[in-house]
């Protein structure tokens, strides 16, 4: 090969770099719009980076209180962080499907045959010139499918994103869930040590009455039953809120807490807040939910991946320069073209089967939004409920409490005895219980609505407490 057979090689390597060169040079296209960061938390940064201020100024053993449990079930929950790694690679992936495939790329085959030989008359052998050909094949790709696989793959980041969106939702409402559970077994383990207290303070009152004849010895045993009972169920509240802390503890998924974190706060009735009516939050639902945008962007994938198959049916074809010198030192140059002929199999049986995975998708995405709108209907319907029922039971619980107030006046100035006390007491703790069972169903039933609704923004309407409640010693 001389040097001009090499230039003529360099100059058809320098025209297909330079029909290609536009399309591998572009810019890389933005990622996918996804929610703004008002309607959804963003994802937290790499496990090793800095702990958000929150986090940092929560101290081993400090006292929790909702909204920071959430935000340190965000930043640090281990599903979390391992979930959102696998953003990185549909990220990653679309970045390969902005790029022509590798089975795109140009090929050169090269042909030389420097030992030619002809006989000549005589029985003699003459060596001719050296033969060459050099091929220079471009495959060529129609159809737009390096823009249908762009299409598909930035379907799959947004499906992704939706997915791990729907994971921190579940997340955060599990910590919400844990978090009132954790306050409502605090406070009935008050209320039980509240108990404990009045009815050794009883107890005492009454052995004095007695060593002064001023009560009977049946009163008395009557008060030891009433306190031992009272501690028994003091014991009992007291491992269903240690239970309480452990769940909580384990959804934080923070070693340095597992073992020390306190919740604080009020168990409180949470305040709606957003769209008025309960029909704009069944549309609210059916707009933001990440289990319906995850089933949007995968019907939307689904409808690009059967334009890509039908495109898939056009051959790829290969058109290249060749140049070729043979044995006598005769020059060819001309193009050379190649195409697969699609008789075997036309990709008809590929395109059916990519409209019956849209037709899926479509019809998932369609059942999906059926089903959360009758979510939202009967969450709702279960929430107002809970309202007026916690409304009714605050109503009642003030006058029993000024009524046991007023019996214990009573008792000690002798008007009545420790059997109608010990009734009036009984229907306070009752009527405590009965306070903090319907606020603990309401959260219960507010959990519910956020997780019908999908809304994150909707936690931050938990009310938070003015004076925190300290959490209980431990005995």
């Amino acid at each position: 090969m001389d040097a001009m057979d090499l230039l003529r090689a360099a100059l058809g390597l320098l025209l297909t770099l330079g029909l290609l060169g536009p399309a591998i040079a572009q810019a890389p296209a933005p990622m996918p719009a996804t929610r703004s960061a008002g309607s959804a938390p963003q994802p937290a940064p790499w496990p090793d980076a800095d702990p958000p201020p929150a986090m940092a100024q929560s101290p081993p053993g400090a006292s929790l209180d909702l909204r920071a449990a959430l935000e340190l079930t965000l930043a640090r929950n281990p599903d979390l962080v391992a979930l959102r790694q696998s953003l990185n690679v549909s990220a990653e992936a679309l970045a390969v499907a902005r790029r022509f495939p590798t089975s795109l790329n140009p090929t050169v085959s090269l042909d030389v045959r420097p030992w030619t030989f002809e006989r000549v008359p005589g029985d003699g052998v003459e060596r001719l010139q050296t033969q060459i050909t050099v091929a220079w094949n471009q495959p060529i790709e129609l159809g737009h499918r390096t823009r249908l696989r762009t299409s598909i793959a930035r379907a799959s980041y947004c499906q992704t994103r939706f997915t791990i969106l729907q994971a921190e939702l579940a997340a955060l409402i599990k910590t919400y869930r844990l978090h009132q559970i954790a306050l409502y077994r605090r406070d009935k383990l008050q209320v039980a040590r509240r108990l404990v207290d009045f009815n050794q303070r009883l107890l005492d009152t009454l052995q004095r009455q007695v060593e002064a004849t001023l009560a009977s010895p049946a009163d008395l045993v009557l008060a030891r039953v009433e306190s031992q009972t009272s501690r028994q169920q003091a014991a009992t509240a007291e491992h269903d809120y240690v239970a309480a802390l452990s769940d909580l503890r384990s959804q934080l998924g923070i070693p340095d807490l597992a073992a020390s974190a306190e919740p604080s706060g009020m168990l409180t009735l949470p305040d709606m807040i957003g769209p008025d009516g309960d029909e704009a939050l069944v549309r609210m639902a059916v707009t933001t939910r990440p289990e319906i945008l995850a089933a949007q962007a995968a019907a939307s994938g689904s409808r690009t991946a059967v334009c890509l198959a039908s495109a898939d049916r056009i051959p790829i074809f290969s058109l290249g320069p060749v140049y070729e010198k043979d044995e006598t030192g005769v020059t060819f140059y001309g193009l050379s073209a190649s195409s697969p002929v699609p008789i075997l199999n036309a990709g008809n049986t590929l395109v059916r089967q990519r409209e019956a995975e849209y037709r899926r998708d479509c019809v998932a995405l369609e059942q999906l939004k059926r089903q959360t709108i009758t979510q939202v209907r009967a969450t709702l319907v279960t929430w107002h409920n809970a309202q007026e029922y916690v409304q009714r039971v605050l109503a009642m619980t003030e006058p029993i409490r000024t009524e046991t107030t007023r019996m214990e006046h009573l008792f000690a100035a002798g008007e009545t005895d420790i059997i109608k006390l010990l009734q009036v007491r009984q229907r306070l703790l009752q009527s405590e219980d009965g306070r903090l069972d319907a606020l603990w169903a309401a959260t219960q039933s507010y959990a519910d609505l956020l997780v019908a609704v999908g809304e994150i923004p909707l936690i931050g309407s938990v009310a938070e407490p003015l004076e925190p409640v300290p959490a209980p010693e431990r005995r």
